[in-house]
């Protein structure tokens, strides 16, 4: 019983700790900026990512008791949304060089982070699908966060 307490956790711990380094590290002015930056480029891309690999049986999420609707995790679109206002904000902005590097970190730390989620038993996947078109799936996310955050004006 605990450990499915333990699993249940995963999500509004994650929520909890990204969310409140963003309320103590990023001004208010840009959180107002980079907040719908991180719903589109993060919840919603993370929904319809999981919409497209989940209809064609990439990945499924079990084990969501209330945090779900229709077998879709709602907190994880909340927690994909913090995590791309923390990624932009902290965006290196005077080294191209280092902002590939900061993409690929950010894209590495979420295919280990599937892991947790996966060995928590709330997220599985086909097994051809980690490590690598996982991390591409990753790294593509965040590249398309960034361009379309330079291209927007997000990141001057």
């Amino acid at each position: 019983m605990v450990l499915v307490a333990a699993q249940m956790l995963i999500y509004p711990v994650l929520i909890l700790l990204v969310g409140g380094f963003i309320l103590l590290t990023v001004p208010r002015d840009h959180l107002r900026t980079l907040l719908p930056y991180g719903v589109v480029l993060g919840g919603l891309v993370d929904f319809l990512e999981c919409v497209v690999t989940g209809t064609l049986g990439i990945t499924s999420f079990k084990n969501l008791w209330i945090f779900h609707a229709g077998g879709h995790p709602l907190l994880g679109d909340v927690a994909w949304a913090f995590i791309v206002v923390f990624y932009l904000y902290f965006w290196p902005k005077g080294n191209r060089y280092l902002g590939y590097l900061y993409a690929l970190a950010f894209a590495l730390l979420a295919t280990g982070f599937s892991q947790v989620v996966s060995q928590a038993e709330l997220f599985d996947y086909a097994p051809w699908f980690y490590p690598l078109p996982m991390f591409a799936i990753f790294l593509a996310r965040f590249a398309l966060a960034t361009w379309a955050a330079k291209r927007w004006g997000a990141l001057d």
